[in-house]
């Protein structure tokens, strides 16, 4: 099975610092589901917007395959398939995030 959260990345952003590291995680936790909110309600130009948002806070993380797919909606925005992916990675990595960092 492959890591949705790249613990050594999320290290090297946080500096190794376990505080920085649950502050971060904590912020994902909060923003995540907001920014995936306004993913589901729009399309088009706000879709990939909201996409791009979603991109960056993984990246923050470590959490690649998440990136990766928000990326795949951030360049085609109304693409079903794409927003499905999207939302069952979310899911998958938030429950991944919960076992290095509960809430």
């Amino acid at each position: 099975m492959v890591a949705l959260v790249d613990i050594a990345a999320l290290n090297r952003q946080t500096f190794d610092d376990a505080g920085i590291r649950r502050e971060v995680i904590m912020m994902f936790y909060e923003q995540a589901p907001v920014i995936m909110a306004a993913i589901d309600a729009s399309r088009g130009a706000a879709r990939a917007d909201a996409a791009h948002r979603l991109k960056g806070s993984a990246l923050s993380l470590g959490a690649g395959p998440l990136a990766e797919a928000a990326g795949a909606l951030e360049a085609k925005p109304d693409d079903a398939a794409s927003h499905l992916a999207l939302a069952g990675l979310l899911t998958a990595t938030l429950a991944e995030l919960a076992l290095i960092e509960p809430r």
